[in-house]
């Protein structure tokens, strides 16, 4: 009975620990919109990102014509080159690197509750299927393309939307692709939201808080099993 009684024991201070642990490992937001300042939550790979995110609206300074609309103070824009009055030190409002350098950027994994998926896309029309040196946002399951958008010849950044119901409880990435580097070989981006049925954008803390919770019950489920033993 001693035995049982402290294999029992045992098992609930496993299980506190265990589900702390999980919480703990989860993240409870997402850099959804860059308003860290810097590509938290994103991995980079070759230099179309060294100078991202972007500060502010750099296509009106540099007098392109074409304003970003981008929200908040910071958003990808990769022909770009300016980081704001402190973080961008000896850079210049309307400074640029052009369409030459090239890269990736891709999210960490997150649950998809949504039924869609919006955000703010510009710069060049170079797409996913058709163009063999893509410029494009693409949302990824294990690996695999399921959706993707490209911007349409414009500094202007204007909503997309994704269907993404059908994915539901998966969990994706984001990646953002210039691989171009020719003429708007480059993409804006910004503001990553998903929506409910009805529209309404859901927080990220909600969209993260589920992916803890569904973690932290599998492991609940498990531990559970081996208590039922004794």
């Amino acid at each position: 009975m001693t035995r049982v009684f402290s294999g029992l024991l045992t098992l609930c201070c496993i299980s506190v620990i265990s589900v702390s642990f999980v919480h703990a490992g989860i993240k409870s937001t997402f850099n959804y919109g860059f308003e860290t300042g810097d590509l938290t939550d994103w991995v980079k790979t070759g230099n179309a990102f060294d100078f991202q995110p972007t500060w502010g609206d750099n296509p009106t300074a540099r007098n392109r014509g074409q304003a970003s609309k981008h929200e908040g103070d910071w958003w990808i824009g990769t022909f770009e080159k300016y980081q704001g009055p402190v973080k961008g030190k000896g850079q210049k409002a309307g400074g640029t690197q052009g369409d030459g350098p090239t890269g990736t950027l891709t999210s960490i994994k997150f649950p998809l509750r949504g039924n869609t998926m919006n955000f703010l896309i510009g710069g060049g029309t170079h797409p996913w299927k058709d163009d063999p040196k893509p410029c494009c946002v693409n949302l990824k399951i294990e690996g695999e393309v399921v959706r993707t958008s490209t911007g349409k010849a414009t500094e202007t950044m204007s909503r997309q939307e994704w269907d993404i119901a059908e994915f539901k409880g998966e969990k994706a990435q984001l990646e953002i692709l210039d691989l171009h580097d020719g003429g708007w070989g480059h993409p804006n981006v910004d503001d990553f939201h998903q929506a409910d049925a009805s529209g309404k954008n859901i927080s990220w803390q909600d969209v993260m808080a589920s992916a803890t919770a569904i973690e932290a019950g599998g492991k609940l489920a498990a531990i559970w099993g081996q208590v039922k033993k004794y």
